[in-house]
């Protein structure tokens, strides 16, 4: 029978070593987590009962898988509607573009597996940030967006976040950064970076960077705003700074927008993701 050797001092050490150097590369993966949820009031046939998901991953030159359930009519029944459409407001590079994917609902369900951008070829490297996603039904009544209804206790948001390309901030990216955002724990909210560096290319001290977070609560717009240090490339404290929304689980909850400003409000990150590969 073999015996087990304990594992000596140095390389103890050197594997701790290694696996604190590599947690910060992987604490901030690149793709997108979306909570699909209702348009607060609105007229059309189609309601959104129980949030749906939309997913876009970076490999393949971006995929998305779009995913909806318990849908229901106005008077609470299982739903079979033709002609849906799903819209997404897209930045590639920087450069404007819309993705209109068509979906049928049957038995109160839907499923949409696509490329996230079916006319362009895209490459490794290339940044796609998201800028609007809407549903709309056979009427062209926008019926949902990224958001919640009331009562759901999964993340309304957990995305990387990409570059601004336009951006004249001296906040440069590495290994970029990541947002969270749920309804449940008074809208616990973090986003973060592990390596911010400077024009030349070294780690960077900025204190004052500001996150602005767009909602829509209950039909009514509103901006949450919070602000942390970037001390040596890294957002403090511990690299994921938390804030509570103060949001409610009885509230109905979109998200219009994510950015981040640098201290003299140029804005330097946002939502959205970097290819890491590109179409087979």
């Amino acid at each position: 029978m073999s015996r087990s050797r304990p594992l000596r001092p140095s390389r103890l050490l050197l594997a701790c070593a290694l696996l604190a150097f590599a947690s910060p590369a992987l604490a901030h993966k690149q793709g997108m987590h979306l909570a699909i949820g209702p348009v607060f009031g609105n007229p059309s046939p189609v309601q959104i009962t129980k949030a749906g998901v939309l997913v876009a991953r970076p490999f393949g030159g971006g995929k998305l898988v779009f995913n909806l359930k318990a849908l229901r009519t106005l008077a609470g029944l299982k739903l079979d509607a033709p002609g849906n459409e799903l819209r997404l407001g897209l930045k590639v590079n920087g450069a404007p573009t819309t993705t209109v994917l068509p979906f049928e609902i049957r038995e109160g369900k839907a499923t949409v597996r696509a490329a996230l951008t079916p006319a362009l070829n895209l490459v490794k490297g290339d940044r796609i940030e998201v800028t609007s996603v809407g549903l709309y039904d056979q009427d062209g009544i926008r019926f949902g967006t990224v958001g919640v209804p009331p009562g759901t206790r999964s993340p309304i948001v957990s995305s990387s976040l990409i570059y601004a390309v336009e951006s004249t901030s001296p906040v440069r990216f590495s290994k970029g950064g990541d947002t969270r955002l749920k309804l449940r724990d008074s809208g616990n909210f973090n986003s973060g970076f592990d390596t911010l560096l400077d024009p030349a290319g070294q780690r960077i001290s900025h204190p004052g960077v500001t996150v602005e977070l767009g909602l829509v609560r209950n039909g009514v717009p509103s901006t949450f705003a919070y602000s942390y240090d970037i001390v040596r490339g890294r957002s403090v404290p511990n690299g994921r700074p938390v804030a509570e929304v103060g949001l409610a689980m009885t509230e109905t909850v979109e998200v219009t927008r994510l950015d981040v400003f640098d201290d003299t409000h140029q804005r330097f990150a946002t939502l959205g993701m970097k290819v890491v590969a590109p179409k087979d």
